[in-house]
């Protein structure tokens, strides 16, 4: 609902409605990310990659009295007694498919309704094989909603501290593959390379932050405002974007 209201503000963007719909999310996790959502809220199917997924997990007692029954409590109360636990917990199994692989390589086939993914994307490495494989599955009518997180993933002050001192391919040498370290206009391009028509919405910009000195090529490559840019949603399909 935030995230929606965010994207609101700078584009056409009504709630989304789940009802009927086929859902995919980039990467839902170990505990199934927007599935037990989007499933509660009527959705058809619920299809993700996640390569490390564990298909019992949800039929594990403490997950599901310490999770599920809270998340459905939780449903229940925002969107109304839509389905009892025990269905709820049928639904999970039957329409729920999680693929053990990455997204790039799993047996999505679209045209899909919603596409979602939460602080996934900055993750993935090459992006550009993700975002291929969104293009293959949307259609024009396609709506999604992506939360990337541009920070260094570490519990600094300064959620930038060290990214700008060093090189991108030095910074990735010495942490690993963590972070691929895209900015947002890099995202932005992508998404248009492969005629998705997307926006890219900052949500946390740190005016205050990513005051050090910052080393090409950040700094040939950006702009101060890029490199402010702590959360960003990639919105769409956008109206204002003319469809090739």
């Amino acid at each position: 609902m935030r995230q929606e209201a965010i994207a609101r503000r700078s584009m056409p963007f009504p709630a989304f409605d789940f009802e009927g719909k086929r859902v995919v999310e980039v990467g839902c996790g170990p505990l199934g990310g927007y599935g037990p959502l989007a499933i509660f809220r009527g959705a058809a199917s619920f299809e993700s990659a996640e390569p490390e997924w564990d298909a019992s997990v949800f039929e594990e007692h403490e997950i599901i009295e310490k999770y599920l029954r809270i998340f459905h409590a939780d449903l229940v109360a925002l969107y109304g007694q839509r389905m009892e636990f025990g269905e709820f917990h049928e639904a999970l199994r039957s329409k729920m498919q999680v693929h053990r692989c990455g997204f790039e390589a799993a047996p999505i086939e679209g045209p899909v309704d919603i596409v979602l993914s939460q602080s996934v994307l900055e993750h993935v490495f090459p992006l550009e094989q993700t975002v291929a494989k969104l293009a293959v599955i949307q259609s024009a009518e396609t709506r999604f909603l992506h939360l990337v997180d541009f920070g260094n993933h570490y519990p600094t002050a300064d959620p930038f501290d060290g990214l700008y001192s060093v090189p991108p391919e030095e910074y990735i040498r010495k942490r690993g593959r963590a972070i691929n370290l895209l900015r947002p206009p890099d995202i932005a391009r992508m998404f248009e390379e492969h005629s998705i028509s997307a926006r890219v919405i900052p949500s946390r910009i740190l005016l205050h932050g990513a005051q050090g000195a910052k080393v090409p090529p950040w700094s040939e490559k950006y702009d101060a405002d890029a490199l402010r840019v702590q959360l960003a949603l990639v919105a769409g399909p956008d109206s204002d974007v003319k469809r090739t």
